[in-house]
Formats: structure tokens, sequence, C-alpha cells
């Protein structure tokens, strides 16, 4: 198969992104375990993903582009001709970062207030809500906690916090599988535990962990719902999933789709 005539590069983006429908996926997942050139594409996506939130930091790129738009509005009127254009160019760009750069940035950017203990903070009010459920890892370092990235590389012995924000759901599961086929859950505590999230803004688990000597990676997923979730279904799911060396990294569970499944990679 000529992998550039079936899978564009936009629609290997859009599954970086999780935005493919369940059919399209998979059909990629199966792409990805039978054709290495195909993985390594996927990989050179994932990099310039990451060069691009590192170019572009929204605490820079929103104000200038405000700012662009309310001058634009102070400018003497342009002849009726061009003023559509005018007036559209700062729409456009700010729709363009909007709806194309700032949803990775802000599902990358979200850090714990400096100065504070990662295992107990839950956020200010309205201060890092963002759209959609989402999963952050903190790697512990010193006094410091530092913020990974989807693929960002770790090793055995570092010590990793775990984050979420609900953004809407009520019920969720936090597990990860490793390169050993280990299966290990983090939220709830226990298989007959609650599955209530708490909502509105970020929530630390109350236990950070340490990674063990498992090779290759460990991917976490986070699984939500409107009620209640099946903590031992997932399990079992993630177990086939995790026994499968080759839909491991990239693979999903296989869960009903009224559920939302997020995932995170981090190389060893």
């Amino acid at each position: 198969m000529n992998k550039r005539e079936d899978i564009p590069d936009w629609m290997l983006e859009r599954f970086l992104l999780d935005e493919l429908p369940r059919k399209e996926r998979r059909h990629i997942e199966r792409e990805l375990e039978r054709d290495p050139g195909l993985r390594a594409e996927l990989e050179k996506l994932r990099l310039s993903d990451r060069q691009a939130l590192a170019a572009y930091p929204p605490d820079q790129v929103i104000p200038q582009i405000l700012k662009r738009a309310a001058l634009t509005r102070t400018e003497p009127a342009a002849p009726r001709r061009w003023r559509l254009a005018w007036m559209a160019a700062p729409a456009l760009a700010l729709a363009l970062l909007l709806l194309v750069i700032l949803p990775p940035i802000l599902q990358q950017r979200l850090a714990p207030p400096e100065g504070s203990r990662a295992g107990e903070y839950t956020g200010t009010k309205g201060g890092d809500a963002i759209p959609g459920p989402a999963l952050r890892l903190f790697r512990k370092s010193g006094g410091a906690d530092e913020l990974l990235r989807d693929g960002d590389s770790a090793k055995a012995g570092d010590r990793v916090q775990v984050a979420y924000t609900a953004g809407g759901q009520t019920h969720g599961v936090i597990l990860s599988i490793d390169g050993g086929g280990s299966v290990t859950l983090h939220f709830p505590d226990r298989e007959d535990g609650d599955t209530a999230l708490q909502g509105g803004r970020r929530t630390f688990l109350p236990r950070s962990f340490e990674l063990d000597q498992a090779p290759l990676f460990e991917r976490f997923f986070f699984i939500t719902a409107s009620e209640p979730l099946p903590t031992a279904e997932l399990l079992k799911q993630a177990r086939q999933l995790a026994g499968d060396p080759g839909k491991a990294m990239a693979g999903r569970l296989d869960i009903p789709g009224r559920f939302g499944q997020f995932s995170f990679l981090v190389r060893k």
C-alpha cells in the first residue's frame, strides 16, 4: 500500500489529536502495526507538533493577535471594496489560532502554580479550566514539577505525578500499561472504588509513583463517562492491549463508544 495515497498527513495529524471517527482510527492502528514506515512518519509529525508548541507559545502569540485586531478597528475606514477583507484578516488569524493552533497548545502548556505541591494542589477557581477532559503528567525533580509532554522520555526511578481535568464528565478511570505487559490502576485506588471525578478544575491524584524497570514505554489512559465506569472490565481490556506488542503503543482500548478515552505515552 502507498501510505501517501491511503493515509495522508492530515489524517495522521487528526489521529494524534484523537479527532478521527472510530472506524478510521482503527484502520490507522492496523496500518501502524504492520508498516514501520508509517510509524516513523507518525513520530515525525509528533515531533513537529512539539516543535510548533515551542515556537508559538500562546502567552506570546494570543496577545499579539488580539492587539493587532484592536489596532485594526481604530484605523480610518477603508474604501468599501477593501473593507471586508481588511476587517476579516485579524478575525481569520484569530480563528486559525483558536481552532488549529491553540487546542493542542492548551493540552500541553498547563502546569501547577509555582511553589505548589503537586500532590495537594487542586487549582484555583477558573485558573486552569480547559475544554474537555484532559490528563497531565509531571516528573518530580528536586523541588520542582516538570510538565511532561506526550512522547517525552523518562527513566526507571523517575517519580511521576498524575493529574486530570474532568472537562464536564462525571466519572473516570486512570490506568497505565507498560512495555512489559503490566497494567496499573491509578484511579480509583481499587477496582471497586468510586469512579466519580472532581469537576471544574485540575485535580492531582493523592499519590505519585515511581517508574519501574519495564522496557520501552509507560502509556497512560484516562477513560471518562457521564455514568459510573466498570473498572474491572476496563482493566481487562487494558491487559489485552498490553499483551499485544504491536498495538500497545498506539492502539485503543476496545470499550463502548460512549466512553471517552485519552492516552499519554512516556518513552523509556
